[in-house]
């Protein structure tokens, strides 16, 4: 049977077809120039884009060192990772305009990473492993510089797995010189759900919520949250039956035995 060609018809077969053609371009190492390629940090375009960034600061250094270390927290031992020995990380206070030059020295017996939560920057810098860098190995260092093209209150974390469950993580602020107003107090408030070394560690209470969401068929709906009878099973970390009128209906599904202000107890 003879099918009527119309121009919408042939358009369509025109854009399919060219589509197809990018699409294999893009996967092929070969394409022809003019296809379509990776852009790396150090072409061309990736260096005049820089350079149109505002550059009127100086450059702000801060040394991370990711390291294991011991502290105590509401009186009893623990042990877990940081940066530079402290249950809070360095603030880090700078300008737009500014350069950031963070040396990284990783200390810990796995790789890391840092990623610069919520900043416009560079992907290169931008701090997730197997994405946009490998990671920083064990014992070995790396360096993230940066300009600052955004004033804005940030966080910086790990970016490897677990580890900002731990203490990998610290407070950005970015200064927009030109602000107008003045103010008599500023606080840098860093909140954070603790439990490593306190009733145990990030790894466990994953691996007791992978659990759950395996009994349940991919969720934790099956579970008897009023009652915790579904949770009666070794899983110490999971919370049942909380609620929270804030929070529109559930609490959340572990138990948090430590809430860090700035990385102290609220007691303290």
């Amino acid at each position: 049977m003879n099918r009527l060609l119309t121009r919408r018809s042939v358009l369509s077969a025109s854009v399919a077809t060219a589509t197809a053609a990018a699409l294999a371009a893009c996967s092929n190492p070969s394409a022809p120039a003019g296809a379509a390629t990776r852009i790396l940090p150090t072409d061309p375009l990736i260096a005049d884009f820089e350079a149109r960034r505002i550059a009127d600061g100086t450059t702000v250094t801060q040394q991370l060192t990711a390291a294991p270390f011991n502290t105590k927290i509401t009186g009893k031992p623990v042990s877990t990772w940081g940066y530079n020995g402290s249950l809070n990380g360095p603030l880090i206070r700078a300008k737009t305009g500014d350069l950031l030059d963070v040396p990284v020295t990783n200390k810990l017996a796995e790789g890391t990473s840092v990623h610069w939560h919520g900043l416009a920057l560079r992907n290169d810098a931008d701090g997730v492993q197997g994405l946009t860098q490998e990671a920083i190995a064990a014992g070995t260092d790396y360096g993230y510089r940066f300009r600052l093209a955004h004033p804005g209150t940030y966080w910086y974390h790990s970016h490897f797995d677990m580890q900002r469950e731990r203490a990998l993580y610290g407070a950005l602020i970015i200064e927009d010189p030109k602000e107008a107003l003045a103010y008599d107090q500023e606080w840098v408030i860093i909140l954070d759900d603790w439990l490593d070394g306190i009733t145990g560690t990030p790894e466990e209470v994953v691996e007791e919520l992978s659990m759950g969401m395996d009994m349940s068929g991919g969720s934790m709906e099956g579970m008897d949250h009023e009652g915790g009878g579904g949770m009666d099973m070794g899983m110490k970390h999971m919370l049942t039956g909380a609620t929270s009128d804030y929070l529109g209906g559930d609490a959340g599904d572990v138990k948090i035995p430590v809430h860090l202000f700035n990385g102290k107890p609220a007691q303290e």
